[in-house]
């Protein structure tokens, strides 16, 4: 099982995103969502006082567990996706450790830092006033209320205005217009002659010739080559295309980053062979996917923290449960290898 975190494309502002899951994986309309910090060890909790808006890191974590929401359950492109708000983007900085749990189903994850807040965001729950407030001691009075209404402008009767003929141009004036009309006929007779009388241009260039390449499409072998970033800007590119891209195109992509020590495509090495992880938009929608290893999950989960991924540090410690109950050879060799 693969939990991931994208931002909601139709609020450039931020303060949304969606939480990504594999098809099937949920069977309910409505889930609730649960935040655990892994360093603090607490639970994340809304903001105190109804209706309040949710500042940008106004975090309050608790022992308790709570749960947001519920939200509704979308499933689309062989995925599943819940769309949280405010009252949990806002609070969570981009490269924190979580454990995020929706309807039951939980999964260690970093916050991607592509997930913006949003300034001044409503939290979700009851409103609040906040223009007028009611004085202590003084029933039904509003602070800051006028007094009276200012009195409506008297409007005076309009006058119709009577337009005057134009006075009719001298002589002079008419002359001088048609002085400037014949000017400029001369002007365009000259530059006309011109360019008849100058000598034969040479070829010039195809004017199609000129146009650059289109760089609209960034499914196409070479724009992904040209992402800049690492393989984990590439990887956002390869997710966003989906199906428009080979699973032979996507393979060796992968392959290319994980030869260059990336962590995050040491990881998806990891889970693509491991059977009890599922990357959803690579395995089911690209159609990128291994039979299940667990000793090669192992190897590459085991590289991919050597490389500095914090997510991968989880799955090896369950890879390597199933390794020691083995009894083959292989399993073995990469208990010792990459468990110890």
């Amino acid at each position: 099982m693969s939990l991931t975190v994208h931002p909601d494309p139709q609020e450039p502002a931020g303060g949304f995103a969606f939480l990504e899951l594999p098809e099937g994986t949920l069977s309910d309309t409505q889930v609730t969502v649960a935040v655990f910090g892994v360093y603090s060890e607490r639970w994340l909790a809304p903001s105190e006082g109804a209706g309040r808006q949710v500042g940008i890191g106004d975090v309050h974590w608790q022992s308790e567990r709570h749960e947001f929401g519920p939200y509704d359950v979308h499933r689309h492109d062989g995925a599943i996706w819940v769309r949280i708000g405010p009252e949990i983007v806002n609070k969570i900085e981009e490269y924190t450790p979580v454990r995020i749990s929706v309807g039951g189903v939980t999964q260690d994850v970093s916050w991607p830092d592509d997930v913006p807040p949003r300034t001044g965001a409503a939290v979700l729950g009851g409103i609040q006033a906040t223009g007028a407030k009611r004085d202590a001691g003084k029933s039904d009075t509003l602070v800051g209320k006028p007094a009276a209404l200012p009195p409506a402008p008297v409007s005076e009767p309009e006058v119709e205005e009577i337009a005057e003929p134009a006075p009719n141009p001298p002589p002079e004036a008419k002359r001088g217009v048609l002085t400037l009309v014949l000017l400029g006929i001369a002007i365009l007779l000259v530059v006309l002659l011109a360019y008849l009388l100058l000598p034969e241009r040479g070829p010039q260039p195809d004017p199609v010739s000129q146009i650059p390449p289109s760089a609209a499409d960034p499914c196409t072998p070479a724009a992904l080559d040209a992402v800049t970033g690492g393989f984990t800007a590439t990887q956002k590119v390869i997710r966003a295309c989906g199906d428009a891209l080979s699973a032979d195109t996507v393979l060796k992509l992968v392959e290319d980053a994980s030869a260059a020590g990336d962590a995050d495509a040491l990881l998806v090495f990891g889970t693509l062979y491991d059977g009890a992880q599922q990357d959803a938009r690579i395995e089911q929608v690209i159609g990128l996917t291994f039979d299940h290893d667990a000793a090669k999950a192992a190897e590459y989960y085991a590289r991919a923290v050597k490389a500095g991924s914090e997510v991968a540090q989880a799955r090896l410690t369950a890879t390597c449960a199933q390794l020691a109950g083995s009894d083959m050879t292989l399993a073995k060799g990469a208990y010792d290898d990459f468990c110890q």
